[in-house]
């Protein structure tokens, strides 16, 4: 098998999980827990198809690139808001807090991402060059960023008697780790100039295709009510972090109302 043929491949079996996912979201209703992972899915569903049904090369799926990637961004940005609601549901002053954090983050590494392109942008670029630069230095600076953001967030709860379902621990987990492979595709394209091969191209789709497939297995109604704790705590030790944690919040929270 061809690595061309692998790579369409993988990107049909994202799209069929993807979808799978999604219905299976609606069909348990689940997607009113989680209504942007839902929404994700049914947009990468459709959007995982297109490069194995037009062109990769011509206008069409040039044009639907451009249009669809702040659509994808914009979705992440919002499932990692989500994933921040659902992990600290029970302190609403830290979400707000987690929350204006990872805007900032998100803009200022965009920023920065966008700051270490210019010099490498020429006039004489085709436009068309130059439109792909500037995605490719947003795709980077807002992956990074969410993983940034996702690894603080959850070595911060790791150190908090926090009771997380398997459902949120399952997600965070594998948007954690799919966010860092697109940050590496994205580093290897842009700061070190690396025009990735297609073996690359198939590893790095055949992870998001494997990491669908974990969620299409686990992502269920029953993970809902099976909790883990991060960390066996001792009774003295979680009540005065947990009465710290709620006065934390308590004064978050103050302002607003």
């Amino acid at each position: 098998m061809t690595t061309s043929t692998l790579l369409s491949v993988f990107q049909a079996v994202t799209s069929a999980a993807s979808g799978l996912i999604a219905f299976r979201l609606y069909r348990s209703g689940l997607y009113h827990r989680y209504p942007v992972l839902f929404s994700y899915m049914a947009f990468l569903a459709v959007y995982a198809i297109c490069p194995v049904v037009l062109n990769p090369g011509g206008p069409l799926y040039f044009w639907t690139w451009i249009f669809a990637e702040p659509i994808r961004w914009a979705l992440e940005i919002l499932l990692v808001r989500e994933l921040c609601r659902v992990v600290l549901e029970r302190h609403r002053g830290l979400v707000s807090l987690g929350r204006w954090v990872m805007y900032i983050g998100v803009a200022v590494a965009a920023l920065l991402s966008f700051l270490t392109l210019l010099p490498h942008i020429r006039s004489t670029m085709p436009a068309r060059s130059k439109a792909i630069g500037y995605w490719m230095a947003a795709d980077r600076g807002i992956s990074l960023s969410l993983v940034i953001f996702m690894l603080l967030m959850l070595l911060a709860v790791s150190r908090y008697p926090v009771r997380l379902s398997r459902n949120v621990i399952l997600n965070a987990g594998l948007f954690t780790f799919c966010f860092t492979c697109d940050s590496l595709g994205a580093i290897l394209r842009t700061v070190f100039d690396v025009r990735l091969s297609a073996s690359v191209n198939v590893i790095l789709s055949g992870i998001t295709a494997s990491c669908l497939l974990v969620w299409l297995s686990y992502l269920k109604p029953e993970g809902e009510h099976v909790h883990f704790d991060w960390i066996h705590f001792a009774p003295e030790y979680e009540g005065h972090v947990l009465a710290r944690l709620d006065a934390l919040n308590h004064a978050l929270q103050r302002p607003v109302e």
